[in-house]
């Protein structure tokens, strides 16, 4: 017997309730979707032992992983994994582990400067689909209006969880004087050349657990989340800009890194 007309529609308004709240539930970094499976497979979860995930971060080649400082900072190597090939850091397509941990000579000098690490891996990464290296910049992107990709399993608030899911949120380049003007009330933030500023709108961006995630324009890395706000209020994130430290992360993976006056930060297992 066919339901009566006025049932049949409050039916379907319990059932459009019930789908807006289920996937509400999967907007996380803040305000962000679903990435689809294989669509950034340079992102990596940095995790404890016991799987725990910490940080972002991006595979750059077979033996290297590309991350914030302060997210390996006073770890052993041997006390950390890297999980590829997922979008749920719960369940990696494989897992690798660290053999050295290399920090930037000037780390955090000044404050929120140089906060940026590089892990070799004691075995290369087998790259398929859903693992791949990502580019790195040989040249500037076009400044101030750039559409970049940012992704991570950050939290969707302060206090939030983290979700299953790798998440995903379109940001919007700004130039410095524009990123200035929304950050007078950081004063210990002193921007730089080594900055990059990505902003959409207040109640869009970075959270607890993003650190270290991967910041892509069309295919190229250009940073790696260093600073933000907890969690979206209306402040820009700020990255570590890739073209600034092309030379140390060359001179780093190549063995022949220098610090000049300071000496470098090596952290063994």
């Amino acid at each position: 017997m066919a339901l009566p007309r006025f049932l049949t529609q409050l039916l379907i308004f319990f059932t459009c309730l019930l789908i807006e709240f289920v996937l509400g539930q999967e907007n996380f970094i803040v305000g962000g979707q679903n990435a689809v499976e294989g669509e950034a497979p340079y992102q990596v979860s940095l995790q404890t032992l016991a799987g725990s995930h910490l940080c972002g971060g991006a595979i750059i080649s077979e033996r290297w992983i590309l991350t914030a400082g302060h997210c390996v900072k006073g770890y052993p190597a041997s006390r950390l994994q890297v999980a590829t090939g997922t979008n749920r850091y719960a369940e990696p397509g494989a897992i690798y582990h660290p053999e050295s941990i290399y920090l930037h000579c000037n780390y955090d000098t000044p404050k929120y400067h140089n906060d940026i690490g590089l892990l070799q891996l004691n075995q290369s990464i087998v790259f398929d689909a859903r693992t791949q290296a990502v580019e790195l910049p040989t040249s500037p992107f076009p400044q101030g209006s750039s559409e970049l990709l940012f992704t991570g399993w950050g939290s969707q608030s302060a206090a939030g969880t983290l979700p299953s899911q790798l998440q995903k949120v379109q940001q919007q380049h700004l130039t410095s004087t524009a990123c200035r003007s929304l950050l007078t009330d950081y004063e210990d933030l002193e921007l730089g050349p080594c900055h990059i500023c990505a902003y959409r709108q207040a109640n869009i961006g970075a959270c607890h657990g993003d650190s270290g995630g991967p910041l892509v324009h069309e295919g190229t890395l250009v940073g790696i989340l260093n600073f933000f706000v907890p969690c979206a209020k209306g402040v820009p994130d700020i990255f570590m800009n890739i073209m600034y430290y092309r030379d140390w992360m060359r001179q780093t993976m190549s063995g022949n890194g220098k610090c000049g006056h300071v000496d470098q930060q090596i952290i063994n297992g």
